[in-house]
């Protein structure tokens, strides 16, 4: 009886340690995930950056003279 049991707390135990990799796994997952995701934005405010700019001075400038001074 002792070695069933001794048996059955191994097999527990092994069961426990494969949860806790697989967590740490997805864990790490996610982190790689949000990473690029961060990097990906980065990089595309870097390079709309001027776009963006001389768009919104070109509209700020077609605004201003349209208005009747």
């Amino acid at each position: 009886m002792p070695a069933r049991l001794a048996s059955l707390i191994a097999r527990a135990s092994m069961r426990l340690e494969g949860l806790k990799r697989e967590e740490g796994q997805t864990t790490v997952e996610y982190a790689i995930v949000l990473a690029l995701v961060i990097i990906m934005a980065i990089t595309a405010f870097a390079v709309l950056s001027s776009s963006v700019q001389d768009f919104m001075t070109s509209v700020g400038q077609t605004i201003q003279n349209q208005l009747p001074l």
